[in-house]
C-alpha cells in the first residue's frame, strides 16, 4: 500500500510540473512564447529561419509535433493560411483548434498595417486582408504580439497568470528599450523594398519608403513595371532597395542596373545560424544595413 502510494505521489508531482508544450510556427514566435513562458514552457518551432513562411508544406512531422501540443502560436493575419490550417485539421488536436484554449495567433493583439479596403480577390495577388502580416519587424509590435501569449498561457496554467504577466512586462520593456536605442542610430534614408515584409521595420524606424519593386504582392513585376519603378527611384534619390534571399535575383540585378541603387539582401525572419539567430540580432543587423 505504501509503495502504491509513493508512486500515486510521485506521478502527481510529475504532472504538477510538466512543462507546457507549444509549437510555434516560426523562431521568431518561439523566442517570443520562451521569454514569457520561461521555464514553464517547452517551446519548439516548426519553421527554420531560412523557410518562406508564405510557401511551407504541411509536413507529416509538422503534424505529429501539433498533434502532442498543449499550445500553438502563429503569426497569424493570413501569413501560414497556406499550411496551417492542413496542419491543425491533420493534427485533429481539439486543444490547438481555433477557439480551444491552446490556440493562439499573436497577430490579434496588434494593430496591423496595411488593412486593404474594397474589392479583394486573387486577381490582386497575395494580398492579406486582415492587414500587414510582417509585423515581427517592429520590435514595438513584437512587444504588443506578446500580450496573447500571456492570455493563451494563463488560459492553460491560471495558476502561473501573474507569473507570465510580470515575465511579459520585462520583455515588453526589453523590446521597447531595443527600440530606442536603435531608433537613435538610425539616420533618414530613403527606402525601398521588393516585397512588403520589410514595411513595419520602415515604419517603425521613421524610414522614407518608395513602396515595393512587386506591383501586385506575390507576383514576379513585369519588365516594364522594373522600368518605371527604378526610373522613379532614381529620380527620388531611393538610397536602398531591402529583399530577402527569396527574391528573384535577375530581377533585382536589373532593378540596380536601370537606377543604380544597391540592394540589401536580408533576412526577415530570424534564422538558425548567422547573425541574426535573435529578435534583437536581426534588428541590429537590419539598421546597420541602412546608409
Amino acid at each position: 500500500m505504501n509503495k502504491l502510494i509513493s508512486i500515486l505521489v510521485l506521478f502527481v508531482s510529475v504532472n504538477a510540473f510538466a512543462k507546457i508544450k507549444v509549437v510555434a510556427t516560426l523562431p521568431d514566435i518561439a523566442e517570443i512564447v520562451k521569454a514569457i513562458g520561461q521555464d514553464n514552457v517547452e517551446v519548439s518551432s516548426l519553421l527554420a529561419g531560412g523557410t518562406d513562411p508564405h510557401f511551407a508544406d504541411a509536413r507529416p512531422d509538422y503534424i505529429l509535433k501539433v498533434n502532442r501540443a498543449d499550445v500553438v502560436c502563429s503569426v497569424g493575419l493570413d501569413l501560414e493560411i497556406g499550411w496551417l490550417p492542413k496542419v491543425l485539421e491533420k493534427a485533429a488536436n481539439a486543444k490547438v483548434q481555433a477557439g480551444g484554449t491552446g490556440f493562439c495567433e499573436l497577430g490579434d493583439a496588434i494593430k496591423p498595417l496595411e488593412i486593404p479596403t474594397g474589392v479583394i480577390n486573387r486577381s490582386l495577388g497575395d494580398v492579406h486582408p486582415h492587414g500587414n502580416p510582417h509585423f515581427t519587424l517592429d520590435p514595438l509590435k513584437v512587444a504588443e504580439s506578446g500580450a496573447e501569449v500571456v492570455r493563451v498561457l494563463s488560459a492553460v496554467d491560471a495558476g502561473n497568470a501573474a507569473v507570465y504577466q510580470k515575465n511579459y512586462d520585462a520583455f515588453k520593456k526589453q523590446m521597447e528599450t531595443l527600440h530606442t536605442q536603435l531608433k537613435a542610430k538610425v539616420k533618414k534614408a530613403k527606402v525601398m523594398e521588393y516585397h512588403k515584409e520589410f514595411t513595419y521595420f520602415f515604419n517603425s524606424y521613421g524610414l522614407d519608403s518608395a513602396g515595393s519593386l512587386e506591383e501586385k504582392p506575390g507576383m514576379p513585376p513585369s519588365a516594364t513595371r522594373i522600368a518605371q519603378v527604378a526610373q522613379a527611384a532614381k529620380a527620388n534619390k531611393v538610397q536602398v532597395l531591402f529583399a530577402t534571399a527569396s527574391a528573384p535575383h535577375q530581377t533585382l540585378e536589373r532593378f540596380t542596373e536601370l537606377s543604380g541603387i544597391p540592394v540589401v539582401t536580408a533576412p526577415s525572419y530570424i534564422q538558425s545560424s548567422g547573425d541574426a539567430k535573435t529578435i534583437e540580432a536581426l534588428q541590429n543587423l537590419l539598421v546597420k544595413s541602412i546608409p
